[in-house]
């Protein structure tokens, strides 16, 4: 069992895949520090069972796949996690496989495939070129050490809302609310932050939500 609080679920039998999947686990872990800022100890326990489980969807067909992959997307979105880090998570989780069991590549390749859903979702929402530009704001306006601390935070701020769109109610304004806590950030990241997912959601047509009373 690799994490109690996730229950009983399905995990790799072969110890390559297992493996594979928890060096996934930590480069994703890496690659998004929010993760640790926010979650901590907890949430790279949950990050690894995750990690695992995923790994077993290789051997279902892509429909299955993707309906499992979408229903862990809606579970992490509302607790603040938005797809884009499921969408790296599953690529990276792909190229680990693909090393570990290089005969399998056709089966892990199912996971980049549901990998490019969600990344073609946040693109229906918040398209590539509205996000650099945003992106780029953000840069020229965010503290510096903050940007440096919380990498991709546009990126996250823009996956939020197609998450939201598509069918997670409440998940933008779970990520917002904890980038913007006044108790944990200074102004001007907070109006940077809030900036950024204004210009989102107007790229996506929608309200931004209230954030605080």
């Amino acid at each position: 069992m690799l994490n109690a609080e996730a229950g009983t679920h399905p995990v790799p039998s072969d110890p390559r895949q297992w493996r594979a999947a928890l060096r996934a686990a930590g480069l994703c872990w890496r690659r998004f520090p929010y993760l640790a800022e926010r979650y901590g100890d907890r949430g790279l326990r949950f990050t690894r069972s995750d990690s695992a489980w995923l790994a077993t969807l290789t051997s279902f067909d892509p429909p299955v796949l993707a309906e499992q992959v979408a229903w862990l997307r809606g579970v992490l979105a509302t607790r603040g996690v938005p797809s884009v880090v499921l969408q790296t998570h599953l690529e990276i989780l792909c190229d680990e496989l693909g090393a570990a069991l290089p005969a399998d590549r056709a089966a892990h390749g199912k996971l980049r495939e549901a990998a490019a859903d969600l990344l073609a979702a946040r693109r229906t929402h918040v398209a590539d070129a509205p996000l650099a530009a945003l992106a780029e704001e953000f840069d020229t306006t965010a503290e510096a050490c903050w940007r440096r601390r919380l990498p991709h935070t546009p990126c996250l701020l823009a996956a939020s809302v197609a998450d939201d769109i598509d069918g997670s109610p409440g998940a933008m304004a779970n990520l917002a609310r904890w980038l913007t806590d006044p108790h944990r950030f200074p102004a001007g990241w907070r109006a940077a932050v809030t900036t950024a997912l204004a210009r989102a959601c107007a790229h996506a047509g929608v309200t931004v939500p209230t954030l605080w009373p």
